[in-house]
């Protein structure tokens, strides 16, 4: 479950990022690589990165004279991050599946009126980038829809959108 971050578009590079990860559908070449094959840079980051995890793969994408890394690693508990790098090794964005029972205190708050009358927690993704962390969560609801909203981390709703399951 990859978002965007639209109000983090700030810097050039994270927006060459969106503008790759938008244009993959449009015919840009993702292509697999192993770990040795990355410049240093790019190695030391994912490597920074890992934790308890392990590389599942790695990809790249290529526009213009630029190359975006795309790592996936296999967290404990049956849990995924992803890792943006740049080709120079900047960590652009981080995107980890998050359990209910770990989102932080104001984030469970926020969410707790949600999850009331059958609704369910479907699952959660914590985006980090540029210095900011949100909170993508998703809901089921009884009617056959989902809830999906974006909270920050002091707990406060960003957007909300629900959306039916056809």
């Amino acid at each position: 479950m990859i978002h965007p971050i639209p109000s983090l578009k700030t810097k050039p590079m994270f927006t060459l990022a969106a503008t790759l990860l938008g244009g993959v559908a449009t015919g840009l070449y993702a292509e697999g690589i192993p770990l040795k094959q990355c410049p240093e840079p790019v190695v030391r980051t994912i490597k920074s990165q890992l934790g308890f995890g392990r590389i599942d793969e790695i990809k790249t994408i290529r526009a213009e004279n630029r190359i975006l890394y795309l790592a996936e690693i296999d967290l404990p508990g049956e849990r995924e991050r992803k890792l943006h790098v740049g080709d120079d090794g900047t960590l652009l964005r981080v995107v980890e599946d998050v359990r209910l029972g770990d989102l932080p205190r104001p984030v469970k708050s926020a969410l707790q009126p949600f999850l009331a009358g059958g609704n369910r927690f479907d699952g959660a993704d914590r985006i980090t980038a540029s210095g900011r962390t949100e909170y993508y969560v998703e809901v089921d609801l009884p009617d056959d829809a989902d809830l999906h909203l974006v909270i920050g981390e002091g707990g406060e709703i960003l957007r909300r959108r629900e959306e039916g399951d056809f």
